[in-house]
């Protein structure tokens, strides 16, 4: 075991981590990402309050990579089935969010995954839906063909290209 634990000692684990919380004040959520942002995802449905509408997209590998979800909330999943791996295929993630119709209201929004998918629906969201960048939860979790340290290093330039982006 690590430092000072013993077999038999309880540990508390907290997770996942990150600031996000959704908006108890939204009139609706939008919920979206890659296979590696179900963890948060499943964590943010169960802070949704009863009958709020919320939109989750969910780009996945296969049936293999689905869980259960659930949430008070009035819970619109779409599994979004690749057929060709990341970058080699139109973006399903934000063609589907593009076709979404989202309801009226003040919405808030958690988009995460890989990076360049995430930074076309931020500009989407922000200048073609007229959301409030303050109801955006948006990060690029990962970039494709980059390792970790390599996405970490570059992330900072991804944020400023990003926000350029909106100026255009």
């Amino acid at each position: 075991m690590g430092r000072g634990g013993r077999a038999g000692d309880e540990i508390d684990l907290l997770g996942p981590g990150g600031a996000y919380t959704p908006d108890p004040e939204a009139d609706w959520h939008l919920l979206a990402g890659d296979a590696s942002v179900i963890p948060a995802i499943s964590a943010a449905l169960g802070r949704i309050p009863p009958g709020i509408p919320v939109h989750v997209a969910i780009e996945v590998d296969g049936e293999p990579e689905r869980q259960p979800l659930d949430t008070p909330g009035d819970l619109r999943l779409v599994w979004l089935h690749r057929t060709a791996p990341p970058g080699e295929e139109p973006d399903l993630l934000a063609d589907h969010v593009r076709a979404l119709e989202l309801p009226a209201g003040r919405g808030h929004a958690f988009v995460h995954g890989e990076a360049s998918s995430v930074r076309a629906l931020r500009k989407h969201l922000i200048a073609e839906r007229g959301l409030d960048p303050q109801a955006l939860s948006i990060s690029g979790y990962w970039k494709l063909k980059r390792t970790e340290e390599g996405w970490r290093e570059e992330k900072a330039e991804w944020a400023r290209l990003a926000e350029a982006d909106l100026a255009r």
